[in-house]
């Protein structure tokens, strides 16, 4: 042949022209660049990808060399070549002590194993197979705990925890399947001025072939458990009628999101009684109106502990009543009827009482509520709650206005969808950083919002009594005595003592003349 043309035309190939940047499948493993690091091989591969096409060969190779698993030489390698951890390698090797060169902790208590360096019993990992670690620790999506859990175990570097919990929010895989953020466990509800001045209300039940309509008042814990049979708007209202002209109409009115509830004829009948809020809880989130759904359980319990049938159930429910509101209550102290009615009930019990007992008083201070729960701003890209079957369990929405301390309304798809903070979930982007920085976004201060705080009033319109010191009623004001003064005595039989500065006190004398008495002489 006389030449590669003449040998291809002999065999009846066609000669096609192919430029080297073209012919990439041709000895990959030879062409490769050698030592390079896993982030250049990424941006070397996407450069020529934009060029000539994504090919199948280099994308399988690619894949292949970042399975590959890190040994100790490679992070031994890697640690000479690093600026920072390469000086500190050749001090050592030079018998050098580190603290006098100038390093702090944790640097100081670098030592030097097989080229490596160690902090304590863990390799301290360059910065170039960091990424590499961090996906080796998160390739089970097994959580942030149980991720630096293991790498306490075998591996080190600056920040690594704050890497680690970067890695696992900004997983989109993790994200999807999360569970619900930590609940806010404490009672938020701002502690009323007065009694009836917000009440939670919910319905039970069947219990005994019947419903029970739960009316509990915040502020001092009162009960009100009516029995009926039918749960419909109408039959509240008559309930809630009956209520009102006996207690009067509240400022506040609670309820969960039932449809006897978020009627427009109970709505509008709490306008025209004088009610000026009605608040409806979250979706999905019953423990909004907690204060009723704790005391629908308290009312179930003790109805079942007493065995109430369809019979008993009225006089059973008369005597759990009377019970609970004699007994103090754990948060306020005193018990309901003390501070719903400003008197004790009276019972049988009382007959165990003798007449010269009086009952002993205590007051309680509540303290002050300090704020845990977490905070959105407007315009800040969340995870949130879907509550549908059909679509993911956590979709991304934007906070689009925030409606209470705890609660907020999310844009998604054109709609907006209420939400409790409990089902809310920060969002960050693939870097890491807190995805905030939407048009227009307002931050939300903690100034902006009032201070949920227990407050009790007394006599003094001055506020300047200390908190500590214990309130005394004016019609107890006790006298006392100066030690120096002498105790008389009534007329009765009772001591009387001398007021602090006062005139001195003088027994007044008789004027009449005395003389002994006349016996009888028989």
């Amino acid at each position: 042949m006389a030449n590669y043309a003449d040998y291809l035309a002999h065999f009846n190939f066609d000669v096609v022209f192919k430029s080297t940047k073209q012919n990439v499948n041709a000895d990959y493993c030879s062409r490769i660049p050698q030592l390079l690091s896993r982030c250049e091989v990424n941006k070397m591969f996407c450069c020529e990808a934009r060029d000539i096409g994504e090919d199948e060969l280099d994308v399988f190779a690619i894949h292949q060399v970042e399975q590959l698993p890190i040994r100790a030489e490679h992070i031994a390698r890697e640690t000479r070549k690093d600026p920072s951890l390469g000086k500190i390698v050749q001090l050592l090797e030079a018998g050098t002590d580190l603290i006098r060169s100038g390093y702090k902790s944790p640097e100081s208590k670098y030592t030097l194993a097989a080229n490596c360096l160690l902090f304590e019993h863990r390799v301290v990992v360059p910065s170039v197979l960091r990424s590499t670690v961090l996906n080796d620790l998160h390739v089970a999506h097994i959580g942030m705990v149980k991720m630096k859990g293991i790498a306490r175990s075998f591996v080190y570097w600056p920040g690594i925890d704050v890497d680690i919990e970067t890695t696992v929010k900004s997983c989109f895989v993790c994200a999807r399947q999360a569970h619900a953020p930590p609940k806010f466990s404490e009672h938020h509800w701002q502690y009323p001025k007065g009694a009836w001045e917000r009440i939670h209300i919910d319905y039970a039940g069947p219990v005994a072939g019947s419903m029970l309509l739960i009316v509990v008042d915040a502020y001092s814990k009162w009960l009100e458990v009516k029995v009926t049979t039918s749960t419909t708007a109408e039959t509240t209202i008559g309930i809630m009628d009956e209520l009102f002209s006996r207690y009067g109409a509240p400022i506040t009115v609670v309820s969960d999101n039932g449809p006897q509830f978020t009627a427009g004829e109970f709505k509008l009948f709490l306008q025209k009684s004088g009610v000026k809020f009605h608040k409806l809880s979250a979706p999905y989130h019953p423990a909004t109106n907690g204060q009723a759904e704790r005391y629908v359980q308290t009312t179930k319990d003790a109805l079942k502990a007493m065995g109430t049938t369809a019979s008993n159930l009225q006089s059973n429910l008369n005597n759990f009543l009377q019970q609970y509101r004699l007994a103090p209550h754990a948060t306020t102290g005193e018990s309901p009827a003390k501070l719903f009615l400003g008197r004790t009930l009276r019972t049988r019990l009382d007959l165990l009482k003798p007449d010269s007992v009086h009952q002993k008083v205590t007051i309680k201070q509540q303290a002050n509520f300090e704020r845990t729960f977490r905070q959105f701003c407007v315009g800040q890209s969340v995870y949130f709650l879907s509550g549908n079957s059909r679509m993911d369990k956590w979709i991304r929405g934007v906070i689009g206005e925030r409606i209470g301390d705890l609660h907020y309304e999310i844009d998604y798809a054109g709609k907006r969808y209420k939400r409790h903070i409990d089902q809310i979930r920060s969002r960050l982007d693939v870097n890491g950083r807190l995805m905030d920085e939407a048009p227009g976004a307002k931050k939300i201060s903690q100034q902006d919002t009032p201070r949920a705080t227990v407050v009790f009033f007394d006599d003094d319109s001055t506020g300047s009594r200390d908190p500590s010191t214990p309130v005394i009623p004016k019609n107890s004001r006790s006298v006392l005595a100066e030690p120096s003064s002498p105790e008389f005595h009534t007329p009765t039989g009772g001591p009387v003592h001398q007021e602090a500065n006062s005139p001195p006190f003088t027994l007044r004398r008789s004027t009449r003349s005395r003389r002994p008495p006349v016996k009888y002489t028989p």
